[in-house]
């Protein structure tokens, strides 16, 4: 069985897109035989060396092309029959021109549960793509039951056609010594501890401005000498994030790194506090995971799947009450039992999450897509 894959995600940067490809197919190289089974993995660009571990699983197809969305339109459903696909897994869109069987992944559906989320070009496209090629897939994968019975209710789709594959805990987190982790947080940041941690794109969604409220309320109502540091690629609509640093994070305590490669973000995790992850929605969640997977405890909100992933492994309230959030900021840091319960509650509850029940929920998916009609 020859199973087709757009991996031009996989020769990005580390995103969340990225995360989930490449856990995948590592996990399908766990699960799969490549006597009976290949991968075609389908880019514009090489892969990088190291992405992928060495298998005669996989093959590798180059091919480059000036306009993205039109590789996805017409060059991929080419390139699948070339090579003799048997079916093909896709992001988001599906091409009416593919003559084999298609599954596509489709993290959340935020885009319409909240459009004001997303820039207007953005929220067009989708509106435009994600439905219809919803449609003409076989199966809908998503990586969250929340997700799944999202698409479901919004998209009108039969509840067999979606199938929810959670992600798993991303190569490289595990827990750090934390005094080991600040010594070389301190090196290469110069970030002094003690600090709480936000991981993620700058963007409404993610709702920083509660975080910075959070410790802000920390600090001035409890005098917990805390700072915050906000790691994550620039995104779009900074206004509200940019006046809530003005009125809140005043005296140089909340740190903006940028985009951090997760060879640094496990250092971040083992040397912080706490993560704070405040947002109002997410199909999945990977920084809870991640942080939980180091040890670190997790404060997150209770939007979207959040609970599925943090489950008792963190504290999780509404997204709307900063002062909520500064009294479990204070409980952490103050009561040392209670801390160290919630860490290990945080790694058991982490490592319920493997990239090889991904694999094999998604192969499950495959075989169902390939014998449908």
């Amino acid at each position: 069985m020859r199973i087709g894959i757009d991996a031009r995600l996989l020769t990005g940067a580390y995103t969340g897109d990225r995360t989930y490809w490449r856990g995948l197919l590592r996990g399908l190289h766990e699960v799969l035989d490549p006597q009976e089974y290949r991968l075609v993995l389908f880019s514009t660009r090489a892969i990088p060396a190291g992405t992928l571990p060495e298998s005669p699983l996989y093959e590798f197809v180059v091919r480059p092309a000036r306009l993205e969305r039109l590789w996805s339109l017409l060059y991929l459903p080419k390139l699948a029959q070339r090579h003799g696909c048997t079916l093909i897994h896709t992001q988001y869109t599906v091409s009416p021109f593919f003559t084999i069987p298609v599954v596509t992944t489709v993290h959340d559906i935020s885009f319409l549960i909240e459009p004001r989320w997303f820039p207007l070009k953005d929220r067009v496209l989708l509106r435009l793509s994600v439905p219809t090629s919803c449609r003409r897939a076989r199966r809908v994968l998503t990586v969250s039951e929340t997700s799944r019975e999202d698409i479901i209710e919004a998209l009108q789709l039969p509840p067999e056609k979606v199938i929810a594959t959670p992600n798993g805990v991303p190569e490289g987190f595990h827990p750090i010594e934390q005094q080991y982790a600040q010594a070389w947080v301190r090196r290469h940041y110069a970030i002094e501890p003690p600090f709480a941690l936000a991981v993620g794109v700058l963007q409404p969604r993610k709702n920083w401005e509660l975080a910075i409220q959070a410790v802000h309320y920390a600090r001035s109502e409890y005098q917990l000498p805390l700072r915050l540091v906000l790691t994550g690629k620039p995104g779009w609509a900074r206004r509200a994030f940019e006046l809530a640093k003005q009125i809140w994070a005043q005296g140089g305590w909340l740190i903006e790194t940028g985009y951090v490669p997760d060879d640094h973000l496990v250092w971040l995790y083992n040397a912080a506090e706490m993560l704070l992850y405040p947002s109002f929605y997410e199909g999945f969640g990977l920084p809870p995971l991640e942080a939980m997977a180091c040890g670190t405890p997790v404060i997150a909100s209770n939007g979207g799947a959040l609970p599925e992933v943090v489950g008792s492994g963190g504290i999780l309230l509404p997204p709307t009450e900063p002062g909520l959030w500064a009294n479990a900021i204070r409980t952490l840091l103050r009561n040392e039992a209670y801390r160290q319960s919630l860490r290990q509650k945080a790694r058991a509850q982490a490592a319920q999450f493997s990239w090889r029940t991904t694999a094999e929920r998604t192969l499950n998916a495959y075989l169902q897509a390939a014998n449908c009609g």
